[in-house]
């Protein structure tokens, strides 16, 4: 195998990690695991890899006011075989829909194909329910257009893939959203329906015809069932359930907002985080007041910040700070917080070319640490962000980031990821 390189020709040798820490300016080694080769036919990619096509890579975060030289040589070590890959996060599981519509799962760098069973069209739209036992469930639109149900463990048997809508209701693969037992999609015909998973009823639909035909929903955590989506008009609107089987809609924004049927990321019924038209990126509360209050929308970032209609993916810690996390124009994964009390414009917190400009990342928090996930180009990453403090360096604060790329067969490059601490 070749040893990669670095853009400032510092040969990386197979096995080997690097990590510059942005505070003390040194580079650091990071052992990567050596195990069996993949077929040959998966690319060599861009920095440091080893023999499994797994890369790992500790970027730095770019600063608008400040750079950074790398004024002296780094130093390497050779990695032991069997040792541990720098960030490869067990305790979270992802899925995916791969590029033969099978449904993948990823757990600690592997990414296994979890059946034999076709679930979606190729990279398609797809959730997931975590029960308090630890298993869990997934939903996506089948290639006929019905809302399927599958297992997320191994195994072909009848039953690991079963129908629970009517064929054609939905476009294949059209984005699907849920949050605690609910589900929630657009159909073919532009209503939304919502599906329980504590029973064996078909999906419900509970708007008229109002966003387009498989447009994205944002399902909104809480005690109470409801969805955010961007309608016809370019306007953010709120369903929620107010007493059983009847559900009420409310505008979030004014008309051309947004792009239609563009992704939202809810984080609760008090934050929502959605790309405007020109790019900017809004929070909006989602808890179904009257305009303007509560719903007047604070601009995260400024004009240009993120692909218009990009994916957004946003968690908030407890008590602290909020992240907001996309995949930019130039393909790196970007992120800005509010840990400071005002959101900064985004920074990178890794190279570019690593994602699909706009297409979906799935954050998730896990202790001290934000988890994220998406499929590259034929490569499933993986990034580790601490927990956002205060600044001490110019603003903003250095993401620090830990970033891997593990090679998988069958991997739709953008597809839709949906992640949980197992």
């Amino acid at each position: 195998m070749r040893n990669a390189t670095f853009a400032n020709e510092t040969a990386i040798r197979p096995g080997v990690s690097l990590e510059w820490d942005r505070k003390c300016h040194h580079s650091k080694t990071i052992d990567v695991s050596l195990d069996d080769p993949l077929p040959s036919r998966n690319p060599v990619p861009t920095g440091p890899t080893n023999r499994t096509g797994t890369t790992m890579t500790h970027t730095r975060a770019r600063y608008r006011r400040a750079t950074v030289a790398i004024g002296a040589a780094l130093i390497l070590t050779a990695a032991p075989i069997a040792t541990p890959p720098a960030y490869a996060d067990s305790d979270v599981a992802a899925f995916m829909i791969g590029s033969t519509g099978g449904l993948y799962k990823k757990t600690g760098g592997q990414t296994v194909r979890v059946h034999g069973q076709q679930v979606s069209s190729p990279g398609g739209g797809l959730t997931a329910i975590r029960y308090t036992n630890g298993n869990s469930t997934a939903y996506a639109i089948g290639v006929h257009g019905g809302l399927v149900r599958s297992t997320t463990t191994g195994g072909d048997a009848v039953g690991g893939v079963t129908t629970v809508g009517p064929y054609g209701l939905a476009p294949p693969g059209a984005p699907v959203s849920a949050a605690g037992y609910n589900v929630f999609f657009v159909s073919s015909f532009g209503a939304v329906f919502h599906k329980t998973d504590q029973n064996a009823s078909q999906p419900q639909q509970i708007t008229g015809s109002i966003a387009p035909p498989g447009a994205a929903v944002a399902a909104i955590p809480g005690p109470i069932p409801g969805v955010a989506f961007v309608g016809t008009d370019g306007a953010l609107r709120v369903v929620r359930s107010i007493s059983t089987g009847i559900w009420t809609t409310s505008l979030a924004s004014p008309p051309n907002f947004a792009t239609p049927g563009a992704p939202i990321a809810a984080v609760s019924t008090a934050a929502g985080y959605v790309t405007g038209l020109d790019g900017r990126i809004w929070r909006v509360g989602l808890n179904g007041g009257a305009l303007p209050d509560p719903w007047t929308p604070t601009a995260v970032a400024g004009v240009g910040a993120a692909p218009a209609g990009a994916h957004l993916s946003a968690v908030q810690f407890s008590g602290g700070p909020a992240i907001v996390m996309f995949a930019g124009h130039d393909g790196a994964i970007w992120a800005t917080s509010n840990v400071s009390g005002a959101w900064h414009e985004p920074t990178a917190a890794t190279a570019a070319g690593v994602a699909v400009a706009g297409q979906p990342i799935a954050a998730t928090i896990h202790g001290d640490h934000i988890h994220g996930d998406w499929c590259g180009t034929n490569w499933v990453r993986e990034i580790r962000l601490p927990k956002p403090r205060v600044p001490v360096d110019p603003d903003p604060e250095p993401w620090n980031a830990e970033f891997s790329s593990f090679g998988a067969w069958n991997i739709q490059p953008g597809a839709h990821v949906v992640s949980f601490v197992r």
